[in-house]
């Protein structure tokens, strides 16, 4: 089945494109203890993080469960804590339910803060050229102008090979979208970007259902620490690390026919192995694609998956030949 691109995703893969992205979760926890607070609970570790850096974290109630991701940027006077698009907790509340006498102030900055995307593999030179800076740490950032603007440049996992997040005040969003078109960057749509997100496995937080535990989500190691001091949930997540596995894990389901809608379940020999979370046509790898949390049964490379009847299969797994 032939795959249309979306517009502007062949730049996002072979070159450079923006977009502007939904609004956003963002919280600023500002003050002398913003940094020692949070910390407790992140899994993470905030305390080594300088100025300019960050770090990709998940928030956990004392059950060890996923209430949030979340980008922990470390700034001048705190934490900006970016939650994503449309969290299912409400990570202030959550924050200051545990708030007390700490000397610190978190404050909900999501309207007031305005997202772009510059993604492709020449991001990096191309934002280099334009603002004179470029953060070369996963989650590190450095303030720039664009035109007038302000803007904050943060390295981002989530979009292929070269991802750059401009963040600037909601008040400059114009400026920035008017010098981003006038510097002859391709736009991408917001399909392109979803496409390209979903092909990197990256997930957001409809892509984490209620009880996901985080090592099931698979992120990078420095999102979970195992020798920081005790944070909300600890004790679950170093019991699975004692344990050495996990019974499900965040996978890329490739699928016959149709864009299985979220929320389509995806069986192995007939049986429920997982619920597909996000999902798009994927012109990588010509088939439609789905993210979902899997059974450890379904995760072989002869496990016989299907999604609404037709065969199915693990991208970056072969898929098993059937027989003839």
């Amino acid at each position: 089945m032939a795959i249309d691109e979306p517009a502007g995703y062949a730049p996002l893969r072979h070159d450079a494109a923006w977009s502007e992205l939904p609004s956003r979760s963002v919280v600023l926890a500002t003050g002398r203890d913003a940094v020692a607070f949070v910390d407790r609970f992140t899994t993470a570790s905030l305390a080594p993080v300088a100025i300019g850096g960050g770090t990709e974290t998940m928030f956990t109630d004392a059950r060890g469960w996923v209430l949030a991701l979340a980008t922990v940027l470390r700034i001048e006077d705190g934490l900006e804590i970016d939650a994503g698009p449309a969290p299912r907790t409400s990570l202030l509340d959550h924050l200051e339910h545990y708030h007390i006498r700490e000397l610190f102030e978190l404050r909900d900055a999501s309207t007031a803060v305005a997202t772009f995307v510059v993604a492709g593999p020449a991001a990096a030179e191309w934002i280099e050229r334009r603002l004179g800076a470029v953060p070369l740490d996963p989650c590190g950032h450095v303030t720039a102008t664009a035109s007038r603007a302000a803007v904050r440049i943060v390295r981002s996992a989530g979009f292929g090979r070269g991802g750059f997040l401009l963040r600037a005040s909601a008040a400059d969003a114009d400026v920035v979208r008017g010098w981003l078109a006038a510097e002859s960057l391709p736009p991408a749509t917001p399909e392109a970007v979803e496409a390209v997100r979903i092909e990197e496995r990256s997930p957001v937080p409809a892509d984490v259902p209620d009880k996901t535990l985080p090592q099931e989500l698979d992120l990078p190691p420095r999102a979970i620490s195992f020798t920081k001091g005790c944070y909300l949930g600890q004790e679950t997540v170093a019991r699975l690390d004692a344990l050495g596995h996990v019974n499900r894990r965040l996978s890329l389901v490739g699928c016959e026919g149709h864009v299985p809608p979220p929320g389509t379940p995806v069986l192995v020999d007939g049986e429920p192995a997982g619920t597909i979370t996000s999902s798009c046509h994927s012109p990588l790898h010509a088939a439609a694609i789905g993210m979902a949390i899997l059974h450890r049964r379904a995760t072989g490379p002869a496990a016989n998956l299907s999604v609404n009847g037709r065969r199915a299969w693990l991208v970056g797994v072969p898929p098993t030949k059937e027989k003839s």
